[in-house]
């Protein structure tokens, strides 16, 4: 395999969709949806005879469908920004032995069979190393060589944890 290279910089709208993605897919974020969806229902049909109840359905309501992801963004920002890491580009070299990461003199490499999962957005790829985290890399950064990621993620990550949009 011919090694990939590019550079990440973070940006709060890249953090902003993992956020999103990692709180709202699956079955978590559909019964959330499911509870504010319910709640804009009974508010709707009448339900509630007192105002307080009606401003608690009204919370509710906008709890998973405007407050979090208004909280999520605030929480990229807050960490695109604060952390040290995020200040400059981070360099990634993708080959056989794995991905390799840099910045400046320090570097690490994670080699294939450490990752615990792939996901793949229409915007990003998410190379999940534990439960919570990831490397996030945006498709515009990794510009042409996106499908040659893509067929160097499939050649070396076992399918059962890959959810990558594979062309026949």
């Amino acid at each position: 395999m011919e090694e990939i290279r590019f550079s990440v910089t973070m940006k709060v709208k890249t953090m902003y969709r993992f956020l999103m993605h990692h709180g709202y897919a699956g079955m978590a974020g559909i019964i959330n949806l499911m509870i504010s969806g319910g709640a804009l229902v009974l508010l709707i049909a009448g339900f509630g005879s007192t105002a307080g109840s009606k401003a608690a359905l009204a919370v509710v309501a906008a709890l998973f469908t405007v407050i979090n992801p208004l909280y999520l963004y605030y929480k990229a920002a807050k960490q695109v920004k604060l952390t040290p890491m995020f200040a400059k580009p981070l360099d990634y070299a993708v080959n056989d032995g794995g991905i390799t990461v840099s910045q400046g003199e320090e570097n690490l490499t994670v080699s294939w069979d450490e990752l615990r999962r792939v996901v793949e957005t229409g915007k990003d790829f998410y190379i999940y190393l534990s439960l919570t985290r990831a490397y996030i890399f945006p498709k515009d950064e990794l510009g042409i060589q996106t499908d040659t990621f893509r067929t160097a993620v499939k050649e070396h990550v076992n399918p059962k944890l890959c959810k990558c949009r594979f062309r026949a």
